[in-house]
C-alpha cells in the first residue's frame, strides 16, 4: 500500500533578533530539525516527547501553517511544501487538524451550526442552505451531539462536547489526513477515554490517517499503531506500538514509559524508576551530538562528538543511539 503522507528531511528554523549583549546578531532557533515520517491511509502514528521538543511546529509545518526552511511535505504524490499559500489552501480539504484546547479553538460569537458550516461555505459553496445544515445535522450525530443544540453557542458546552464540536468541524470535508495536536489534555480522564474511542471509530469508519500528538504515553499506546519519540526538534526512536513498549531501544524512550502511572498503587509504590535528570536543553544552543547526552546516564565521549546513526532493529524499529538498549 502506498504512502498517503511522506515527510522528508522537515526543517522549520527561526531567526530570533539578539539581546545585543551576549546575542548582538540573529539567533538559530531549531524548532524541528531534520525530520522524515510515513503514514498510510487508516493509520495513527502516535507522536510524543516532553513540551517544547517540537511536536506541535511539527504538525504546522507538515499543514503548512509554519514557514518550512528544509524538507518535503507529499501528500498523496502531490507536494505540499513548495506550494504557495493560494495553492496550499485547495489542499485545506484533505488535511485538516484538532486542537488542544477545545474552547479556545471556537469562535464564541459563532452557533454550532455557523462553526461546523463554515468549512462547507469556502470548499463547497455550491450546496443549498438546507443541504448544509443536513450535513451539520448528521455530523453532529456522527461525533455523539445532538442535533437540536444546532443553535446553542461554544459557551454552553462542556470542554468534551467543545471537542466533539472541533472534530465535527475538522471532518465535515471528509478528508483523508488529521492531525489532533494534544486534543485530550486538557480534559477529564473519562472525558478522555471518550474522545480516544469516538476518533478510533471515526478512523475505522472513514479510513482516516491520523498523526496524534500527546506527553500522556499510555493515550498513545491506546490509540496509535506506530509511535515517533521526538526530543529536541528530532526523531530518537521510531517503532510499532508493541514493540516500542515492550522493547524501547532508547534511554530517552525508556524513562518516558517508566515514568507512566501503574494504576495499581502497591506496584506503583514499588516500582524501580530513575527519573531523567535535568531540564530540556534550549533548542537555541542545543548541545554537541547526541542532543540528549547532558540527560543520559550512559554518555561517553563519542557522544559529545558525533551525532548518532540511525540503527535499524528490525521490524521497521529505528533508534538513533551510539549504545541502544538492544
Amino acid at each position: 500500500m502506498s504512502d498517503l503522507l511522506r515527510v522528508k528531511d522537515l526543517k522549520v528554523h527561526f531567526r530570533l533578533p539578539g539581546d545585543g549583549l551576549l546575542f548582538p546578531g540573529h539567533r538559530l532557533l531549531k524548532a524541528v530539525d531534520g525530520i522524515s515520517l510515513n503514514l498510510q491511509a487508516g493509520e495513527t502514528l502516535g507522536i510524543v516527547g516532553e513540551s517544547g521538543c517540537g511536536k506541535s511546529t511539527l504538525a504546522r509545518g507538515i499543514l503548512g501553517l509554519a514557514p518550512v526552511t528544509g524538507g518535503q511535505v507529499v501528500l498523496e504524490d502531490r507536494e505540499i511544501s513548495r506550494l504557495s499559500a493560494r495553492q496550499i489552501r485547495a489542499c485545506r480539504q484533505q488535511m485538516q487538524i484538532v486542537f488542544q484546547d477545545p474552547l479556545a479553538s471556537l469562535d464564541p460569537r459563532m452557533t454550532v451550526s455557523e462553526i461546523i458550516t463554515e468549512p462547507l461555505q469556502v470548499f463547497e459553496p455550491c450546496l443549498t442552505r438546507t443541504e448544509r445544515k443536513e450535513r451539520v445535522r448528521q455530523m453532529m450525530q456522527r461525533v455523539g451531539l445532538l442535533p437540536n443544540l444546532i443553535n446553542r453557542y461554544p459557551h454552553e458546552f462542556s470542554g468534551g462536547q467543545c471537542q466533539r464540536i472541533g472534530i465535527a468541524r475538522a471532518l465535515i470535508l471528509g478528508p483523508k489526513l488529521l492531525i489532533c495536536d494534544e486534543p485530550v489534555s486538557a480534559l477529564d480522564v473519562s472525558i478522555q477515554a471518550q474522545i480516544i474511542n469516538l476518533l478510533m471509530d471515526l478512523q475505522e469508519d472513514m479510513g482516516l490517517a491520523m498523526l496524534f500528538i500527546a506527553h500522556d504515553l499510555s493515550v498513545v499506546k491506546q490509540i496509535s499503531h506506530r509511535v515517533m519519540v521526538m526530543y529536541l526538534g528530532k526523531v530518537v526512536e521510531t517503532a510499532t506500538r508493541d514493540d516500542l513498549y515492550r522493547n524501547p531501544g532508547h534511554p530517552y524512550t525508556r524513562a518516558l514509559i517508566e515514568a507512566i502511572p501503574i494504576p495499581d498503587p502497591e506496584i506503583e509504590r514499588n516500582k524501580t524508576f530513575n527519573p531523567l535528570s535535568g531540564d530540556l536543553p534550549s533548542p537555541l544552543n542545543p548541545p554537541s551530538g547526541c542532543t540528549f547526552r547532558t540527560r543520559c546516564p550512559q554518555a561517553t565521549d563519542l557522544c559529545a562528538k558525533q551525532e548518532p546513526p540511525a540503527r535499524d532493529a528490525g521490524n521497521g524499529h529505528m533508534i538513533m543511539c551510539h549504545f541502544p538498549l538492544r
